[in-house]
């Protein structure tokens, strides 16, 4: 199980960066800006594809472009940023279909306005394309007409504020995935947001170690493998901390901000010793030696800022942290 989310980086102000990746304007003046694009395995905590690319470049193109890459038989979480026709009709027609579990937004289409107004909580429509979407598909080599259907699942769910939003999916057996099963699903999407809220906050991922183009983007790859290990020991410790918890009133995990700073002092080792396994277990251990109380029920409003005015890091020409 995957989530697909796209982000943005803010870049170093250079002839050469900006004229690769692309800025976009504010009142004051052009700011260099990347789109980075991942699929995220939430399940396992897991980055399995991730890139960086040209502020031009939409999450929809990129996302389109990737759909025959996704795992036969997977199951695959969108936000409302990704329903369309063009992306629906590739996942469905794959020759292995790759399930999907999207929320759409409530002036969407037609058909979702119509189901919003019904009484139906569950609706299985035909979705026919638009010109756009004849168009996209036909710059991916996939001739559509406006009488090609696809079938579509829509699902209401109920928020907790009151607010009712759209599920479209492509599982639709009511009986096997239940309305409280999707809600479940779709939820599991915040595993994608908290990991880059880890790559960002505490990898600094805005911050690079060179002023070129091919230094951005192996900066971006390193980033993806450390975290990707960070998340691999954490699960190795699993056992030690179940152990831990029985034994204590409260959970508690791996405190990740110290894990870093282990990472820090070892991660070159592993590509220099001829025994790395004895580094990893050193690392395990380094990690199940700082732990930190979970606080459950815990819930703020999400606070939408301007990052280039209050964000946590400035991209400096001049400062990269180690690791």
């Amino acid at each position: 199980m995957q989530a697909v989310d796209g982000s943005t980086a803010y870049l170093l102000n250079k002839m050469e960066v900006k004229k690769y990746f692309g800025a976009q304007a504010n009142q004051h003046v052009p700011i260099p800006m990347a789109r980075v694009m991942q699929v995220h395995d939430v399940l396992n905590d897991i980055t399995v594809w991730g890139d960086i690319y040209p502020i031009i470049k939409s999450e929809q193109s990129i996302m389109a472009s990737r759909v025959r890459h996704l795992a036969p038989d997977s199951l695959t979480i969108f936000d409302r940023g990704y329903p369309g026709y063009a992306l629906m009709y590739m996942m469905i027609n794959e020759e292995t279909p790759r399930h999907f579990v999207m929320r759409c937004k409530s002036t969407m289409n037609m058909e979702v306005k119509q189901f919003l107004r019904s009484k139906n909580t569950c609706k299985i429509v035909d979705l026919a394309p638009g010109k756009v979407a004849i168009e996209t598909l036909l710059g991916y080599g996939i001739i559509v007409t406006p009488s090609t259907h696809i079938k579509v699942r829509m699902q209401k769910i109920l928020l907790p504020g009151g607010e009712t939003e759209v599920l479209l999916t492509n599982l639709y057996d009511e009986k096997m995935y239940s309305a409280a099963d999707l809600k479940y699903l779709y939820g599991l999407r915040w595993g994608i947001e908290t990991a880059y809220g880890k790559q960002k906050n505490q990898q600094q991922m805005e911050q690079f170690s060179g002023h070129r183009v091919i230094c951005i983007q192996q900066d971006y790859a390193a980033g993806l493998f450390v975290a990707n290990l960070q998340s691999l020991i954490e699960k190795q410790s699993r056992r030690y901390l179940c152990k831990v918890n029985k034994q204590r009133k409260h959970v508690y995990r791996i405190n990740r901000n110290v894990s870093w700073a282990s990472l820090k002092h070892q991660i070159v080792r592993l590509f220099l010793h001829q025994r790395p396994r004895k580094i990893l277990i050193l690392l395990q251990k380094a990690f199940e030696r700082n732990l930190e109380a979970v606080r459950p029920g815990r819930k703020y409003p999400r606070i939408f800022k301007v990052n280039r005015l209050h964000g946590k890091y400035q991209t400096f020409t001049n400062y990269k942290r180690a690791i």
